[in-house]
């Protein structure tokens, strides 16, 4: 056992998070921790780091452990990616820096060069020996499955925010620690780049922690499951579909024994009345002795709690009239980025009721393909046209909003009109009592998506265009937006690297490869 936590209580304004948690994390162990946005699954890992401690209970150590994690907020730096990554190792760095230091001694022939190989070739051995030069490998064979090959002499402050996560994700996976902890890795990698890290991860001999909302990565890589619900914690051996499967067997389970407990509750406080009744009409004190020790069994009964129902967040979508038979039509297009041409010559067509994922790697030119069918941008050659009657509803990767002060409650009501009716809509998209207040600039990513889709399902439309929508999204929002669009009978188009959506919704691919994009039925591809 590495990591053993009892009774774990933690507390926020005198409320508990959760209470009285029991868990135990094994060496070499791949574990998934789920849980709705805001159960506390990053306060836990917190805990486990000792960067906050816990109200109550205790997190004991394996001594002598060491834990590796994605930082929160990453560290300025100046330097290449390459060395940046290998500052992470300062004995190796050392030993480099006097590599280098030899090597301009060399052409010094003022000093005794032998004396100098002698010192060089330890020195060279040492390198060797601490692992440098496998190092450079790693590093490079990493920036390729991560998807940042060519990267390693880019300084890291030119990178963007998703290279920037990336980085940090290689930083942690290349200190090897007996313990890393992950929150949610896959949100900046695209298919090919999930893959590897799934890959790497069953390879590994570390024990791996990892929050994730990816349902198809979760079944890849984890051998046990870990749910925060409602301040508890419960236990799920296998990967995530062997989750699904015990955790609907569980509540059928407690459905059956609360329903067959009721039923004896109801009986038991019908046998008092009818006792106490028979009692007073007859007078007869034997039968209000009897009521007293059913009701005194009764008390002494311990109810099951019935089991929670998870209750719709998302409302419908407003579907405009219909469109025409073709919705988007491209001809001969073509788009350059800079001195990159990242696709050209591309024929496509998009029908009504077609559902399409817009696949291809990160850098492909998935979200630029978007802008140009939204016409934000003008193709560098060929054209796209929209067809007749077409009424777009479009949610952004990047979210922005106008006015930054404003608060979620008069942004609702900007839209809805009446403050009730926005205050009841706003809870059905997770903004509860004192979140309403909040300002747009303080809201984190997934609660920007959530408010952006409250404003989309106000609107008609019957071709909806979304950039990512599932990233910051807890399972079972996920799971909503499926069933939402599973119902949608208009245009979809969406770019996702979530597989399991994927597979859930979908049936065509707009795939960007090769400098071309190509329309071809999505089960041709493995996902």
């Amino acid at each position: 056992m590495i990591i053993q936590g009892k009774k774990v209580t933690k507390n926020f304004g005198g409320m508990p998070l959760f209470e009285g948690l029991d868990f135990q994390i094994k060496a070499q162990e791949k574990i998934g921790l789920i849980g709705h946005n805001g159960a506390g699954k990053t306060t836990l890992f917190k805990l486990i780091t000792r960067e906050e401690e816990p109200t109550e209970g205790t997190i004991s150590q394996q001594k002598g452990l060491t834990i590796g994690c994605l930082p929160q907020i990453f560290e300025n730096s100046t330097q290449t990616v390459q060395m940046y990554l290998q500052q992470s190792f300062p004995s190796i760095e050392k030993l480099q820096a006097q590599l280098h230091y030899l090597e301009k001694k060399m052409s010094d022939s003022t000093l005794d060069l032998e004396k100098i190989l002698v010192q060089y070739d330890r020195c060279q051995q040492a390198y060797e020996e601490k692992g440098g030069y496998q190092l450079e490998d790693r590093i490079q064979s990493m920036l390729k499955g991560i998807g940042l090959e060519g990267k390693s002499k880019s300084l890291v402050s030119e990178l963007s925010g998703g290279q920037r996560a990336r980085v940090e994700l290689m930083k942690a996976l290349l200190q090897e620690p007996d313990l890393l902890l992950l929150d949610e890795p896959t949100n900046h990698l695209d298919i090919k780049g999930i893959q590897w890290l799934e890959n790497f991860l069953k390879a590994s001999k570390q024990a791996v922690l990892v929050i994730s909302h990816d349902r198809a990565f979760l079944d890849e890589v984890v051998t046990r499951i870990l749910e925060i619900e409602d301040g508890q914690m419960f236990t799920f051996s296998g990967n995530y579909t062997f989750y699904v499967k015990q955790k609907k067997q569980q509540l059928e389970e407690l459905q059956k024994n609360y329903d067959l407990q009721q039923k004896e509750l109801q009986r038991l406080r019908l046998m008092i009345r009818r006792y106490r009744q028979w009692g007073n009409e007859g007078d007869n004190e034997k039968f209000f002795k009897k009521a007293k020790e059913l009701e005194k069994r009764l008390a002494k009964i311990e109810e099951i709690r019935p089991p929670k129902k998870q209750g719709k967040r998302l409302e419908g979508l407003q579907e405009a009239s219909r469109s025409g038979t073709e919705v988007a039509i491209a001809e001969d297009l073509g788009i350059i980025r800079g001195d990159r041409l990242l696709f050209s010559e591309s024929e496509f067509t998009i029908f009504r009721g077609e559902k399409i994922a817009v696949l291809g790697e990160n850098g492909a030119g998935k979200s630029t393909l978007l802008k140009l069918i939204l016409g934000e941008i003008e193709p560098d050659e060929g054209i796209i046209r929209i067809g007749a009657s077409i009424k777009i509803g479009y949610l952004p990767q990047t979210i922005t909003f106008e006015n930054l002060d404003e608060r979620v409650v008069d942004f609702a009501q900007s839209i809805i009109g009446n403050t009730q009716k926005s205050r009841q809509t706003l809870a059905h998209y997770g903004f509860y009592s004192e979140d309403v207040f909040k300002r747009l600039k303080d809201l984190s990513g997934g609660e920007q998506v959530r408010l952006w889709l409250m404003k989309l399902m106000q609107e008609k439309t019957n071709f909806l265009i979304m950039d990512e929508p599932t990233n910051h999204m807890d399972i079972s929002m996920r799971e909503e937006i499926e069933e939402l669009l599973t119902e949608f009978k208009a245009t979809l188009l969406v770019v996702t690297h979530d597989r399991y959506f994927l597979n859930q919704s979908f049936d065509q691919a707009l795939e960007i490869k090769d400098g071309q994009v190509t329309k071809h039925p999505i089960f041709t591809r493995k996902v």
